[in-house]
């Protein structure tokens, strides 16, 4: 019994630190998993209800002149039927229904279907609606947080892989179809992120508890040091071309370093992790007469504290993140614009906010993000605030934001 609750103790630190790891600065909450294989064989041949139900308020005040600000507070229910085919396959139809406070009217409402098959116990396929948004681990520099609320449905194809040493995410979104004979465009983004694990001395052992005397815990504790690459393409053209519809494809590539050192009580499921990010990154695009490449530099470090209670299903983490990013000339199509230059969006007919005449295409920025979240028998919440001060024009960006989340599966038949 007690290597069972160590097991399960383990495997909750390993959902709770999923924003330690790198690709990620956002809540762990808003990521989605696909099944495991324990998954599909206890829903094979029964048909289950997901219910996704979302609450969010987010505040963006923007100082420097690269965004306009806004706010928006909103509910998303995603209710979905599956169906599981047999014990590698299953079967998803449902919806996304997005709603904003002051709109009359909903803000989005898109069908959902998907094939998932997992042929081993390492590879896993989706065709249709994707496991996308933040389950993609990337940055905020190449993928906007804020499209979890504005963009947070994928389309297409995607295959993830996971084994003890390699990770991998490879995706098509396909955002819009090209009608036939129209002057109209084709947009997709295409993605591969790949983890590899380079260094691992995590363990357990029993020590003695000096408050308790003679009582013997079991600790957690090691270094993990693991190699994160990415490649992203966001393309947009078609063949009928105006002069208002060039084709344009910008690419984003990083790779770095990622190391975290992990120390915990597995008993009383208490958790410590301290983690080092320095990541690269690389902008260019197809046409080289539309605008230059840029590249960027963002070292970070973070904190996180974790309280769970896997018996009960809840539990408690506290995340602050600290970093500096120097970017000389970048530009993200799927980025968060804290991090844009001032000139690399021309290409893409994007027009400034406000004046640009203060800014250049060299920015320095301190950024700062704290994160608490909650969770209950089946619901999440969670707050976070980020920070992101530009030292060149001395002004911060700041964005506060609530989430409240509900997932559950109800067996139908």
């Amino acid at each position: 019994m007690k290597r069972h609750f160590l097991i399960l103790a383990i495997a909750m630190v390993a959902v709770f630190s999923a924003a330690a790891q790198s690709g990620s600065t956002t809540l762990s909450m808003l990521g989605d998993q696909p099944p495991t294989d324990s998954d599909l064989v206890h829903n094979c041949r029964h048909l289950s209800l997901d219910v996704d139900a979302n609450g969010f308020f987010l505040d963006a005040e923007y100082a420097t002149p690269f965004a306009k600000g806004y706010s928006v507070a909103g509910f998303r229910l995603s209710p979905t039927l599956v169906y599981g085919i047999n014990e590698r396959a299953q079967l998803s139809v449902g919806l996304n229904a997005s709603a904003f406070a002051g709109l009359d009217s909903l803000y989005r409402l898109r069908p959902t279907l998907s094939l998932l098959y997992k042929p081993t116990r390492w590879l896993t396929l989706v065709a249709g609606t994707l496991y996308g948004s933040h389950t993609h681990r990337l940055d905020a520099p190449v993928y906007d947080p804020s499209r979890w609320i504005f963009n947070y449905q994928e389309d297409g194809l995607q295959i993830l892989t996971r084994t003890n040493r390699w990770c991998s995410d490879t995706w098509l979104d396909w955002t819009h179809y090209l009608t036939p004979w129209t002057p109209d465009q084709e947009r997709f983004t295409m993605g591969t992120k790949h983890t590899l694990l380079i260094f691992n001395n995590k363990m357990n052992y029993i020590a003695r508890d000096p408050e308790e005397g003679h009582i013997a815990k079991s600790v957690i504790r090691g270094w993990e040091i693991t190699l994160p690459a990415h490649f992203l393409a966001s393309h947009r053209g078609g063949e009928v071309k105006t002069i208002d519809t060039n084709t344009v494809t910008t690419f984003n590539e990083c790779i770095g370093l990622h190391a975290y050192y992990l120390w915990g009580n597995n008993i009383q499921s208490k958790y410590h992790l301290l983690a080092f990010d320095l990541p690269f990154y690389f902008y260019h695009l197809e046409d080289r007469t539309l605008d230059h490449g840029g590249n960027a530099l963002y070292p970070t470090v973070a904190y996180e504290y974790h309280r769970l209670n896997p018996d009960e299903r809840r539990g408690w983490s506290l995340r602050a993140v600290a970093g500096y990013w120097h970017g000389d000339h970048y530009f993200s199509a799927m980025g968060s614009p804290q991090f844009w230059s001032a000139n690399a969006y021309s290409a893409l007919h994007i027009p400034p906010t406000t004046t640009l005449a203060e800014a250049t295409d060299i920015r320095n920025i301190v950024t700062f993000s704290i994160a608490y979240e909650h969770q209950f028998k089946g619901l999440n919440l969670g707050l976070q605030a980020d920070f992101y001060h530009d030292m060149d024009l001395g002004k911060t960006d700041l964005l506060v934001g609530f989430y409240m989340r509900f997932k559950e599966r109800f067996i139908l038949f």
